[in-house]
């Protein structure tokens, strides 16, 4: 007879069939998610159980460890999780760089920008399937300021794809009046014309939280703990945490702009100057309540017995929603990767050539950067969830140079490539990937290098 834990690994394996096939297929009509008795919860495991060498999954930790030997970064969490069994949780070097406290697998992060999948994007879709709001709603409907410079057509759907026009940023740390300051953001000119190309874009999610907090009401943090947060049994989960979890709360070095130390505040400036509770960036949390999250999207939107998203709505999120957009002539660089590729709902899409998510996982799979050293993987082909985090800090300046000398001491795509191969069988990776020991052509110039050129010199 099988035992129960094969019969979940057998159960998170359909779940994760499902969603390629759904990817592939479009929705079975009339689903409405998979049911919260079938969701999968993690558990402790060996990598026998899920299938996972631990020889190979040990080369993936002491790599962890050996770039913080060499003090590239002061300290990191990893978990890795296949089959909803968690098969490897370590922590390396210490809680703030300069400090003798150990870091420990239990360390909070500043996630920045993956808030927009642990806040904004689950949120927003959330919202979606109770009717509060709809895909194709203006954003002008909720945020009367932003109907100018040709703006009032643009959608939600839009917005969540990051395809509706708007700069990567648009920062007035200057203004005291955060009134001001949020009408101004909401002006912002559009850069490009919507639906034609992909450009990441802080500024458009921080005003998709500004739509959530109009729509409900409320604020993004409620909102976000209410209808995510709470019902997974994320507890780890929040924006502004308290004081008295500083002790569990990794450091992210030090601000010109506040003159201290930054531990338990967003690292970002704008968000810290408004408050800390922002669409884009604000959002910290654990290794492990990542972990929850990305097997919430494996098993379909649902967690142990809560069901927080539908399937068809999680395959919507992890679907390229930008096809008018070529990752061949977009992935030529690893700037280029994250601002200009193809993206889902909040969720960065695997390429083959310079995803920091590497170029072994299958093309199905999705994650997401946080701006401060966090990274987080997702799957769903073979049912894996890797997580990353460090403490390195925002890179300072937050241009190409920064951006990839940051890459290059964590080396995130490094780390997800081990995990993959130690994955039995190893996966796939996506067409037009890195031959092993090769090296990307660099490619040609592309319609948006003009825009490229201003992130790398800014």
């Amino acid at each position: 007879m099988a035992s129960v834990r094969a019969m979940e690994r057998r159960r998170g394996r359909s779940i994760g069939l499902l969603a390629i096939l759904l990817l592939a297929f479009g929705p079975i009509p009339g689903s409405a998610g998979v049911s919260a008795q079938a969701a999968t919860v993690l558990t402790e495991g060996t990598p026998r159980q899920a299938e996972v060498s631990a020889a190979g999954l040990d080369v993936a930790f002491a790599f962890v460890q050996s770039r913080v030997d060499r003090g590239l970064f002061p300290g990191a969490v990893v978990l890795v999780a296949r089959h909803g069994i968690v098969v490897g949780s370590r922590a390396f070097g210490v809680m703030e760089r300069g400090s003798s406290e150990p870091m420990t697998t239990d360390a909070i992060f500043d996630q920045e920008s993956i808030t927009k999948v642990l806040s904004t994007a689950p949120v927003v879709l959330a919202l979606v399937e109770d009717g509060t709001l709809a895909l194709n709603d203006p954003v002008a409907r909720y945020l009367p300021d932003f109907a100018v410079n040709g703006k009032e057509a643009i959608t939600i759907r839009e917005m969540l794809a990051y395809s509706a026009g708007l700069p990567g940023d648009a920062q007035s740390l200057e203004n005291p009046d955060d009134a001001a300051v949020w009408k101004e953001m909401a002006e912002t000119p559009l850069e490009y014309q919507p639906r034609t190309m992909v450009e990441y874009s802080d500024l458009t999610y921080r005003l998709l939280g500004r739509v959530i907090e109009a729509a409900t009401g409320r604020s993004l943090a409620d909102v976000a703990r209410e209808k995510i947060w709470a019902p997974l049994g994320m507890t780890d989960t929040m924006y502004n945490p308290p004081a008295s979890l500083t002790p569990r709360i990794a450091g992210t070095g030090y601000s010109e702009f506040r003159g201290r130390t930054m531990r338990g505040e967003v690292a970002d400036e704008q968000d810290y100057a408004l408050g800390g509770v922002a669409g884009c960036d604000g959002v910290f949390s654990s290794a492990r309540d990542l972990a929850i999250l990305g097997q919430t999207m494996l098993n379909g939107g649902s967690y142990g017995d809560a069901s927080v998203l539908s399937a068809d709505t999680v395959v919507a999120m992890t679907a390229n929603q930008t096809p008018w957009v070529d990752a061949a002539t977009t992935d030529t660089d690893p700037l280029a990767n994250l601002l200009f590729t193809p993206k889902g709902y909040g969720w960065e899409l695997a390429t083959p050539r310079f995803s920091h998510g590497g170029t072994k996982l299958t093309e199905h799979a999705y994650g997401k950067a946080g701006g401060a050293g966090t990274f987080m993987w997702v799957d769903p082909a073979t049912d894996l969830v890797a997580v990353y985090l460090t403490n390195h800090g925002l890179p300072v300046p937050f241009d190409e140079a920064g951006w990839n000398d940051m890459l290059d001491r964590i080396a995130p795509d490094q780390f997800f490539n081990l995990v993959a191969t130690a994955l039995d069988p190893v996966p796939v990776p996506p067409a037009g990937g890195t031959p092993p020991g090769g090296t990307p052509a660099t490619g040609e110039a592309t319609p948006v290098a003009a825009l490229a050129d201003r992130f790398r010199h800014a």
